[in-house]
């Protein structure tokens, strides 16, 4: 994982790649911060190995899952700040207008891991 100086870089990586995204998902507006990024990175880093599925799943979006990042860490993250973080770690998309699904599993989203 890359250190605090290094997330700029994956912002724009994962953007050069969807020039759609951006703070608010797909669509919207504003700067995605490199240290949001990083959280949800991290979140997702710690949950990898028990939550990466081969297929994309529909029943939580990511609009779903920047609530438990924030949660778990209480502090805002914003829908495209997970989108990049998951993106960036190889997660498998299905895109939605401005919403996205993962390959994450679902379990019991307000008590995370």
């Amino acid at each position: 994982m890359p250190n605090d100086d290094d997330y700029t870089d994956v912002v724009i990586q994962v953007q050069a790649k969807h020039p759609a995204l951006t703070q608010f998902g797909f669509g919207g507006s504003g700067d995605i911060r490199p240290e949001a990024v990083k959280l949800c990175a991290e979140w997702l880093l710690k949950h990898d190995a028990l939550d990466r599925r081969k297929t994309i799943n529909e029943h939580i979006s990511s609009y779903s899952w920047k609530h438990v990042v924030e949660r778990h860490y209480d502090s805002y993250i914003a829908e495209g700040e997970f989108i990049c973080a998951a993106l960036y770690l190889g997660y498998k998309m299905k895109k939605r207008k401005s919403n996205a699904w993962f390959n994450i599993r679902e379990y019991d989203k307000t008590s995370p891991k």
